[in-house]
């Protein structure tokens, strides 16, 4: 049964320094786990190993605040077409703060899948004829690390072996993702932990199994009842989950499909910020370290951005932003009320 705790509680009881840690959500846009970064970086750990598919705003909090010290992912922005390039992390890496094991997307999706299912390894073709082979980016291997003394971090990157079975040729063997914590965010979780979460999941179910603990913060805790009339529709039973954490708007700016929406104002004005060391290191005083919590630094942000970023419950997205050099009729007024105005 998971607990319900408090944001503070949770990374508290959860994250020591030098933990292995894996988020969920996909890219800058869909469920990053942000409150809880955020609150890792208030709490200022340490060295963390961060084990991710899709990096995004959480990270880029965690980047900011110094706290990683390996990062294993396969792609490392955090806004897309708002943000290409995490400048903040390149830094720490110029700078020999941290070390980056980079990955193709199908080998850490298939290492987390691994993970999930209990295999300590699991066969993948797509990277062959790249560097990401190559031994001499191997990050961990060069700093010593692949010893055997820390049970989170593999022996091999990798192993190239002719398929024993088929004869398909090379095929790489991967070692599975093994993250002490997961943290992943969700629309709905009942009161004993059951996990629901509407469109675009990720790699958020092979978290869930693959971690020793798992932390769900979500937008609402509901009753077990209320997800339990259509059970199809629910991601991770309750008995996988150790702690809940309801935190409305958790994921801003990234955004939760059917209750609000990205924010790319705050992504750009990020994307500006993070060429100035100076610049966002004031940003971060103010918007992180500065709040007293979460709703505090909510009401920074402000009611009528909140209200603007609502979600509608049928398209799942806002109908009240501009996304391109055409906007859409709802940025300025209802469909329907410009349509009646237009029949009269």
């Amino acid at each position: 049964m998971g607990k319900i705790m408090s944001l503070e509680e949770a990374v508290k009881t959860h994250i020591r320094d030098g933990v292995s840690i894996a988020m969920g959500g996909f890219t800058g846009f869909n469920r990053n786990p942000v409150a809880f970064a955020w609150e890792i970086v208030r709490q200022g750990y340490k060295d963390l190993h961060y084990i991710v598919g899709h990096p995004s705003c959480a990270t880029f909090l965690m980047h900011a605040g110094g706290n990683l010290g390996i990062h294993e992912n396969s792609w490392c922005g955090f806004g897309e077409v708002f943000a290409k390039v995490d400048l903040a992390g390149a830094r720490l890496l110029r700078e020999g703060k941290m070390i980056f094991e980079d990955w193709s997307h199908g080998q850490q999706a298939f290492r987390m899948l691994a993970g999930a299912v209990g295999a300590p390894f699991i066969a993948y073709y797509a990277p062959l004829g790249s560097d990401i082979l190559n031994p001499e980016y191997d990050a961990m291997k060069k700093a010593g690390l692949r010893d055997g003394s820390n049970p989170r971090i593999p022996k091999e990157k990798f192993i190239i072996m002719d398929d024993p079975f088929y004869g398909g040729g090379k095929v790489i063997v991967v070692p599975a993702a093994k993250p002490e914590v997961g943290v992943i965010h969700a629309q709905k979780v009942g009161d004993m932990g059951t996990v629901r979460i509407q469109g675009l999941t990720s790699e958020d179910k092979e978290i869930a199994f693959a971690c020793d603990r798992l932390v769900v913060t979500c937008e609402e805790i509901v009753s077990e009842e209320e997800l339990r009339r259509d059970p199809e529709n629910n991601l991770v039973p309750f008995i996988k989950v150790d702690t809940i954490v309801e935190v409305p708007y958790g994921a801003y700016p990234s955004g939760v499909p059917y209750y609000y929406d990205y924010d790319s104002e705050l992504i750009k004005t990020w994307d500006k910020l993070q060429r100035d060391e100076e610049a966002i290191r004031k940003w971060m005083e103010e918007w992180v370290y500065g709040p007293k919590d979460w709703n505090d630094f909510l009401g920074k942000v402000g009611v009528d951005k909140l209200i603007a970023l609502r979600a509608s419950r049928s398209t799942g997205y806002s109908g009240h932003m501009q996304r391109g050099k055409n906007p859409s009729p709802q940025v300025f007024t209802p469909f329907s009320w410009r349509r009646k105005a237009e029949e009269v």
